[in-house]
């Protein structure tokens, strides 16, 4: 059903919220603190697909939030910077940075929810208004100019209660799937580097009295032994791409922004390609394949080195690899890829990473790296015992990320037809 438009609206932003841009101290890198006040950037927003900025990686010492702009919980903010316009619900306290618009006091007659969806619906309308040389501004004045339909208030919030229970169903799911990947982290931890593996009795391995030997990487369980990771895996270089090859397609690439900062795998980073015939098999990626980041832009080295366990293909029919990654597949069945997941998962093996990792603006990793790193290695035995364990976990996971596709792609669906009114909500 069309749209009444006598119930329907066309208003100027500025004329229904306050819109001001957040605020930097300066020199900020004089600010930048381990603790202190929650400090939200544009990457705070990309790193996640919840509505809600709930974690920041940064923070600014107290001292500085009197040179910036302090919001409450729930405020909602947009991202004045980049190339597109990201909108976002605060679910902290925390200070903002000038790379961000704040929408604030806003209309008795007009929901918070709704606002954020019509921010999500016309994003792309915004990111188009821009402007700047160098770096693409969204000035305030032109947010304030923009017009939006808006439909009468009791309508704004059925609309906004369907389309947040699509996303309050994915932010749970997120939950869930973090909280497994955390209860699969501690039993490998438990196993593999605190060596309280089950004994032949029962009983946690070290603690209750088990035999440790001497090695290089220092005390090991009797009758393991240190082995290089050349020696169970082969290691596989990803595609090396032109970019002809991009183009919209039913596949895709998976690269870098497949990678978690803090660890882990993401929906959103795949690129869509045309697969050439120069693409061999081995650059395929298939679920619970396990792919290492070789190359990494942030500053800080977040990604170099990290592992993913591709949990779910998205939208794609076939996915292939990056040139930036390579794929580890293993050389035998005593252990499965949810294992050697977890034993790249280490933070032994990152720091083994930095250790190979040259570069300035962008980092690359030696071939070298991978291929000679150490760990201490059981028998098959326990390897078996440990991926039954892990294995029903992560398959776990996966369904939870096909649920969100699912979940997404309604939502997503839904989005334009709800704003513009085409689906009239009775």
């Amino acid at each position: 059903m069309g749209k009444n438009e006598k119930e329907w609206q066309e208003v100027r932003l500025g004329d229904i919220c306050q819109i001001n841009r957040g605020a930097s101290p300066r020199p900020i890198q004089n600010y930048i603190s381990k603790k202190g006040m929650p400090w939200v950037k544009i990457s705070d927003a990309t790193s996640s697909n919840s509505r809600y900025i709930k974690n920041t990686k940064e923070f600014i010492d107290f001292s500085g939030v009197s040179k910036s702009v302090k919001i409450d919980i729930g405020t909602l903010i947009l991202s004045n910077s980049g190339t597109t316009a990201i909108p976002k619900i605060m679910g902290i306290e925390a200070c903002v940075h000038d790379g961000w618009i704040i929408i604030s006091n806003i209309d008795k007659n007009v929901s918070k929810e709704f606002l954020y969806y019509q921010f999500l619906y016309v994003r792309n309308k915004l990111s188009n208004l821009a402007t700047g040389t160098v770096l693409q501004n969204l000035k305030t004045d032109i947010v304030k100019q923009f017009k939006i339909n808006l439909p009468p208030l009791e309508e704004q919030k059925k609309i906004a209660s369907i389309l947040s229970s699509l996303d309050d169903k994915i932010d749970l799911n997120n939950r869930m799937n973090k909280i497994l990947e955390e209860m699969a982290q501690t039993i490998f931890k438990e196993w593999f580097v605190n060596f309280n593996f089950p004994s032949e009795d029962g009983k946690p391995y070290k603690d209750s009295g088990g035999k440790m030997i001497e090695s290089e990487l220092g005390a090991i369980p009797e009758g393991w032994e240190i082995t290089n990771l050349e020696e169970i895996c082969n290691i596989y270089s990803g595609y090396s791409y032109s970019s002809k090859d991009l183009s919209s397609s039913s596949d895709a690439m998976v690269t870098i922004k497949n990678f978690e900062r803090n660890g882990g795998f993401k929906l959103d980073g795949f690129k869509e390609i045309i697969i050439s015939d120069k693409v061999k098999e081995n650059h395929y990626a298939n679920l619970y394949d396990v792919i290492v980041a070789h190359t990494d832009i942030t500053q800080k080295a977040d990604i170099i080195g990290n592992p993913i366990l591709l949990l779910s293909k998205g939208k794609y029919n076939n996915l292939i690899i990056s040139m930036d990654l390579v794929k580890v597949t293993l050389k035998n069945n005593d252990i499965s890829n949810t294992v050697l997941y977890n034993i790249l998962s280490n933070i032994n093996f990152k720091n083994h990473c930095l250790s190979y990792s040259s570069g300035t603006t962008v980092l690359h990793l030696s071939k070298k790296a991978l291929p000679s790193y150490k760990l201490a290695y059981p028998n098959s035995k326990l390897l078996k015992k440990l991926s039954n364990i892990l294995e029903p976990i992560y398959k776990k996971i996966s369904i939870i990320y096909e649920e969100n596709q699912k979940l997404d792609s309604i939502r997503d669906t839904l989005l334009p037809k709800l704003m513009s009114g085409e689906i009239k909500i009775k």
